[in-house]
């Protein structure tokens, strides 16, 4: 799958259409949201398929379609284009297939059915103005895809085209869009129970703060330490701004990961504030702490440093501890001492 040599760094030539599409894939699965999701789904459409414009729709349990907004201001006005040309009969947030009996049947039989915007959208607006919309557009022809995954229909595919598509490579990238749909929605679910933080896949900081005070109050009971290291990187906004952030997220992911690898089995790692990650070290004295701390940064270093592929864009990085009773008996004492070290005298950064 290596590109060959282009003028542009930023959009690598591949020696065929399949090195393409999976090296496109790739993005589909890193998405750390839905809204990222329609965008490397569209991404992936443009540049594999020849198709300019494309539309996730996720079944919601009344069996009608909801169509997900893309992420990026560029997505956004792309999907904006074709819903003025096309109207919100056909585009709109929500999408009836009993009123389109081409993406009804196609629903139903569980296979993809590529067609003109006329009989794709048949029901939904009339002939005329759909080929109207079609040509002005610049666009050949439409698939509509369904999304199914273990047997399940999750929701949709709609990619307009120019020229005549290749339906097999249509196929694929629907698969794996069914497959990182599936994983988002059921992350989200968990975020909703206060469990999980989706752009980090570690649990969130609400569950941290109720696990630290529990461990707080158990440490209490015991005569025990309990002791807590922070990492932040201290940049992230900035990456996001020149990045963009589903570069900068997938570092910050990358980091977690990282850490979490190198956890011991009775820690627990979560999200701290937006852009770091709090572990709870159970039993750690203020020692055990700072030298977990330490460790910890030269590890996330390493991850934040990224692959190489993109100059410049490298998570900087900042480590506090804090241990109780000594430093408190609160979360928020705990906390406070872990930030205080982070940025005081006795930080450490990478």
């Amino acid at each position: 799958m290596t590109p060959r040599t282009n003028k542009n760094p930023d959009r690598p030539v591949y020696e065929d259409p399949v090195s393409m599409m999976m090296a496109m894939l790739l993005p589909i699965h890193a998405a750390a949201t839905l809204d990222w999701l329609v965008d490397a789904t569209a991404t992936a459409a443009e540049r594999t398929l020849s198709a300019p414009y494309a539309f996730v729709y996720l079944e919601e349990q009344d069996g009608r379609l909801e169509r997900r907004q893309a992420a990026s201001d560029l997505r956004r006005r792309s999907q904006q284009r074709a819903i003025d040309a096309f109207g919100r009969a056909a585009l709109g947030v929500k999408l009836d297939p009993r009123d389109a009996p081409a993406i009804a049947e196609a629903l139903d039989a569980g296979t993809p059915t590529t067609a003109s915007a006329a009989e794709v959208f048949r029901g939904l607006v009339g002939e005329s103005a759909a080929q109207s919309a079609q040509s002005s557009l610049g666009v050949d022809a439409v698939s509509f895809v369904p999304l199914e995954s273990a047997g399940e229909r999750v929701g949709a595919l709609l990619v307009m085209h120019v020229g005549q598509p290749d339906v097999e490579h249509v196929r694929l990238l629907a698969d794996h869009v069914s497959c990182a749909a599936v994983n988002l929605r059921q992350t989200q679910a968990a975020r909703e129970f206060g469990v999980i933080d989706v752009a980090r896949s570690v649990f969130d900081a609400r569950k941290i703060e109720a696990d630290l005070q529990r461990e707080l109050a158990r440490a209490e009971r015991y005569k025990r330490d309990i002791s807590i290291a922070v990492i932040e990187a201290t940049n992230l906004r900035l990456l996001r701004e020149r990045f963009g952030a589903f570069l900068a997220e997938r570092l910050l992911q990358r980091l977690g990961e990282a850490l979490a690898q190198n956890a011991r089995d009775i820690d627990v790692i979560g999200a701290f504030k937006e852009s770091g990650y709090t572990m709870i070290l159970t039993e750690a004295s203020s020692e055990g702490a700072e030298s977990a701390a330490r460790r910890l940064l030269a590890i996330a270093k390493e991850a934040a440093a990224g692959d190489g592929s993109v100059p410049g864009l490298e998570l900087h990085l900042a480590a506090g501890w804090a241990t109780a009773p000594v430093d408190g008996v609160t979360t928020d004492a705990v906390f406070a001492a872990a930030e205080q070290r982070m940025y005081g005298p006795e930080s450490q950064v990478a």
